[in-house]
């Protein structure tokens, strides 16, 4: 399904990109009401992003801003930071709940700053195509958080309750990423548009030691659950699926 639909964006892409009547990027209504042209005063673009992939949801804070050089080239940059939090509870006694309750709370965190630079070739009268090349740099951490709360004594894993048992874990990272992409602004009204982006991206993650530190009634322990590891990934993607913008 999913490379059905991004075969199907491309196809639109590619025709939209190829209708006649060519202008490039920042288009700017006429007098006389007969289309678009090329160069205006404004000369900032902002966006987000509609992920259909779940629904449609607005991805904030991913925020990109591009700031046109010329008619032809732009530069870009795109903050992404994300937190996502959960907490598993148990029970001393699940079948009767007496007031006893652990819990392990997991905590992710990332932030991401890619830059880039884009080059818009023709396009057509509300139709702006572009490609270019980006880069960027990331970190973040996984955290784990324990309180009354134990799964090291289980082979499957399974949390339980455990009187006076906290313990912490930090598993931090740091990533870089290069690329290329290529995309299509569509203008529905003079400075509002929406558009279309696929991307190319390697990304080098280096995740760090992993620290696991444990305290309970029977004494404390520091160890290290992970090595620190390099892992080299690449993805061809479209999201977010749906881009809605606005220049000033």
């Amino acid at each position: 399904m999913k490379l059905k639909a991004i075969i199907s964006s491309a196809f639109v892409v590619v025709l939209l990109a190829s209708t006649p009547s060519a202008y490039a990027q920042k288009p700017i209504s006429v007098n006389n009401g007969g289309g678009f042209i090329s160069y205006g005063a404004h000369r900032s673009t902002i966006e987000a992003g509609l992920n259909f992939s779940q629904g449609i949801t607005v991805v904030l804070p991913k925020v990109r801003y591009r700031y046109f050089l010329s008619d032809r080239l732009a530069i870009r940059g795109t903050l992404n930071a994300a937190t996502n939090s959960t907490v598993e509870n148990v029970y001393s006694n699940p079948a009767n709940f007496d007031g006893k309750e652990g819990t392990r709370t997991v905590i992710d965190r990332s932030w991401e700053l890619q830059g880039g630079l884009e080059y818009h070739p023709s396009g057509a009268k509300r139709v702006s195509p572009y490609f270019g090349a980006v880069a960027g740099i990331g970190a973040g951490r996984g955290k784990e958080i324990w309180k009354d709360y134990n799964d090291t004594t289980t082979l499957l894993g399974d949390g339980f309750y455990d009187f006076q048992t906290t313990a912490s874990l930090n598993a931090p990272f740091f990533s870089y990423n290069f690329g290329a992409v290529a995309g299509v602004d569509i203008y529905l009204i003079e400075n509002l548009y929406m558009g279309l982006e696929f991307n190319w991206l390697m990304n080098v993650r280096h995740n760090r030691i992993v620290e696991f530190e444990i305290e309970s009634l029977a004494g404390s322990a520091k160890m290290n659950k992970a090595p620190a590891d390099t892992k080299v990934s690449t993805n061809f993607s479209a999201l977010p699926a749906v881009r809605v913008g606005w220049r000033f």
